[in-house]
């Protein structure tokens, strides 16, 4: 695929640069392309199906405690996937307590990161690179915008388009502004 003649050739890497006195970390997340390994590992709960009075049709119930429980569960570790799948494009990155096969394993992420040294704030910066990397900012996604626009005006600016009217005909007549 090419767009303008420009080939894309594959997902957003943004840098992730945590400071150190004895030399920075820099972790590299990669832009998730697709969600199928995590739909593997953990499936989409399911609510339980209850009884509609009057009309004996059976309905999810959405409201049911244990689902909202499963469905918070699962946002949670939907989301941790996705930060260790983008940080996975860290070389030589290695978790302690955190298997990418085992589910119940993905939310030990932000404890793992913190009992490595990392601050609240590194950590919200380490997540906000993730998000990045996956067009999830809507600061850059503004910043994208602002420089198509400014492309598009420099655009009209440069063309070679007559930018003032023409004031006399050939024949040396004003021109008409009525016509």
């Amino acid at each position: 695929m090419k767009i303008n003649g420009r080939k894309i050739s594959g997902p957003n890497v943004e840098v992730i640069v945590i400071p150190r006195l004895e030399g920075d970390i820099i972790f590299k997340a990669q832009a998730i392309l697709s969600f199928k390994e995590f739909e593997t590992l953990c499936p989409e709960p399911i609510a339980p199906k209850v009884m509609r009075r009057g009309v004996n049709q059976f309905v999810s119930n959405i409201k049911d405690p244990k689902y909202i429980k499963d469905m918070d569960d699962y946002s949670k570790r939907r989301t941790s996937w996705m930060i260790l799948k983008s940080l996975s494009a860290t070389e030589g990155l290695e978790w302690d307590t955190v298997k990418m096969d085992d589910p119940t394993t993905w939310n030990n992420l932000e404890d793992e990161l913190k009992s490595s040294g990392f601050s609240e704030m590194e950590v919200g910066r380490i997540v906000t690179g993730v998000l990045t990397a996956n067009c999830l900012n809507e600061d850059h996604l503004e910043q994208a915008r602002q420089r198509f626009l400014a492309s598009q005006r420099d655009q009209v600016e440069n063309s070679t388009s007559q930018k003032v009217g023409q004031k006399t005909m050939l024949s040396g007549e004003p021109v008409n502004a009525l016509i």
